[in-house]
């Protein structure tokens, strides 16, 4: 598609409109009458007006840096052609039908530390990984319990395990009840490092617990172990809470090859406590796929490509209270991407034993499809 200049007067969309729909795009050239009824390519009701009427399309169209999906929608709200052309002018504009629009990307996601790094599984900066959520539970005592780790996409939705929301989890832990976010020590209500401390931790409801279809709790090969969590309301970005970059297709780095380290963060199982109170990470280097199928058919486990192996150095891995939890590296401007998600493995820190995590880019399609705004 051509790119167009737009430092030009307003009433020079006349000229940049046509050229729009050249690309392929049928075009009606039936007049119509202003204030007609119509519906935008979301299903909205509008009104049929001429585009220079319409503040929030044009102003789209302006946009320098709109995506292909805007482009497309603002093509397709086309309701006659007439000079000037008339389009279904909304209030707003929405793009809800399309996942591309509800995942942030650039500086909207995976946000550095202002810290310095720490690995080899200490304990990371107060503000570091800010998508990391915490899942909680209610047993069948009655009691609370934090089980399993997620991250946050966007305002609306955390990814997580299937296995953390479906199956053995609901009858031997019990059922979800709530997300934690902002979290960094679950032992303190406000978390401090020097003169620098978090806010409240904030706990939300969930609306609807949506794992992978093709997920089955009874197959323990956990083909497909991915979920996403639509919280009960939006959530307020802030220095402790922010989304993590996703590998879309127009963001996504090299791809990922045998020995590159990625990052693995939660509050599992330390060599000293059942589980960590402080959010902690290790670097662990990604494994020959092959050589990690040929290890776990020893075991009678049938690994496919859209599971990735990593670590398998002694007490090095991520262990009990890390699934669902984040594996990432930084990519496209030096932002954090969710690579992984932690799904099994042969116990934990065992030598020559990698865990398996859930490859997140194969599920990039079913996400776009299943989030809604």
């Amino acid at each position: 598609m051509t790119r167009f200049a737009f430092d030009l007067p307003t009433r020079s969309v006349a000229f940049l409109w046509p050229l729009i729909f050249i690309a392929g795009f049928h075009l009606s050239l039936n007049s119509v009458h202003a204030q007609q009824s119509c519906s935008n390519p979301n299903g909205k009701p509008g009104e049929c007006i001429s585009i220079y009427d319409c503040s929030s399309l044009v102003n789209s169209l302006k946009n320098l840096s709109r995506s292909a999906q805007q482009t497309k929608f603002i093509q397709e709200s086309q309701c006659g052609f007439s000079s000037p052309p008339f389009v279904c002018c909304t209030s707003e504009i929405d793009y809800a039908d399309n996942g591309d629009e509800l995942l942030p990307v650039g500086t909207q996601c995976g946000p550095q530390s202002i810290g310095n790094k720490i690995y080899n599984g200490n304990d990371t900066n107060i503000d570091e990984y800010p998508w990391m959520a915490l899942l909680e539970y209610r047993t069948k005592k009655g009691g609370l319990i934090l089980n399993c780790g997620g991250s946050l996409i966007n305002k609306r939705y955390v990814i997580t395990a299937a296995h953390c929301v479906k199956g053995e989890i609901e009858t031997e832990v019990g059922p979800l009840t709530r997300i934690r976010l902002g979290e960094y020590n679950i032992n303190e209500e406000i978390d401090c490092i020097a003169d620098d401390c978090n806010k409240k931790v904030v706990e939300v409801g969930y609306e609807k617990v949506i794992p992978h279809p093709e997920y089955d709790p009874r197959n323990s090969n956990n083909h497909h172990d991915i979920a996403l969590i639509r919280l009960a309301q939006e959530i307020e970005y802030s220095d402790f809470i922010r989304p993590v970059c996703l590998p879309l297709e127009n963001t996504r780095g090299a791809p990922i090859n045998p020995g590159d380290l990625l990052i693995v963060a939660g509050w599992g199982r330390t060599l000293e406590a059942r589980q960590s109170n402080v959010k902690k990470q290790l670097a662990i280097p990604v494994t020959d796929h092959n050589a990690c199928v040929k290890k776990y058919a020893t075991k009678k486990v049938h690994l496919i490509t859209s599971q990735l192996c990593a670590g398998g150095e002694f007490a090095k891995d991520s262990c009990d209270g890390d699934s669902g939890g984040p594996l990432m590296r930084q990519s496209h401007m030096k932002r954090w991407f969710l690579e992984g998600i932690v799904s099994f493995g042969n116990r934990c820190g065992l030598e020559g034993w990698p865990a398996v995590y859930t490859r997140v880019t194969d599920y990039i399609p079913w996400i776009k499809q299943t989030v809604k705004p």
